[in-house]
């Protein structure tokens, strides 16, 4: 277990030194320790730190994830796209949204529907691209498919 925690955090502190050099925030946005990546491509998306998580669309896809703890088919779509996430190997972030504790980010997309997935590109999201509900692990990896493709 130690050896785990030792790779753990190594893999986390590389990540936030590469995730901070990439971004070069302007003064006023997040510093780089608001952050918070629970896993390899996967970070916690908050009002603090979303305009970090927007610069990262600017070099790869990120997937805005918009959930709720208590919403079943989040529960069930969460550990299948957290896996797809580490199983593409970085070319995409998921960024992942707590629709009870991020109001505001959940206003300002519009979300009316759990879960709904929302592909961001050059700080932008992709026109009529939104994933809402879950239908499977299949249709879900199609989307992300058809998400990297657009470039």
């Amino acid at each position: 277990m130690p050896k785990f925690r030792t790779w753990l955090r190594a893999g986390i502190t590389a990540l936030a030194v590469v995730a901070a050099a990439a971004v070069a925030a302007p003064a006023q946005a997040a510093p780089a320790s608001d952050v918070v990546i629970s896993a390899e491509n996967v970070i916690k998306v908050t009002s603090a730190n979303h305009a970090q998580v927007l610069e990262m669309s600017r070099t790869k896809l990120v997937v805005l994830d918009f959930g709720a703890t208590w919403c079943g088919p989040c529960k069930q779509m969460k550990p299948v796209i957290e896996r797809l996430a580490a199983e593409y190997g970085g070319r995409f972030v998921l960024g992942e949204i707590d629709t009870d504790v991020s109001r505001d980010l959940s206003s300002r997309y519009r979300i009316q529907y759990l879960p709904t997935l929302v592909p961001m590109r050059n700080a932008a999201e992709l026109s009529n691209s939104r994933n809402i509900g879950y239908r499977g692990e299949a249709t879900l990896r199609a989307w992300i498919d058809a998400q990297l493709a657009k470039g």
